[in-house]
């Protein structure tokens, strides 16, 4: 009974593991997307998402 409890354990470690890449790999893909659409929006932004009118960052 406990090498089915353990073969049981090692076979859910498993699932989690794969579930844990898969989830890393969509979390850098959703980073490279949002750096694509800050590029492409035209550079930095500021105070979550208002255009940034110089180069430095402005404290609101």
């Amino acid at each position: 009974m406990y090498d089915r409890l353990l073969n049981n354990r090692k076979e859910w470690k498993a699932l989690a593991d794969e579930y844990d890449e898969k989830m890393k790999a969509l979390e850098e893909e959703k980073k490279k997307e949002e750096e694509k659409m800050a590029a492409k929006q035209g550079g930095t932004t500021c105070n979550g998402g208002t255009p940034a009118t110089s180069r430095t960052c402005c404290i609101i």
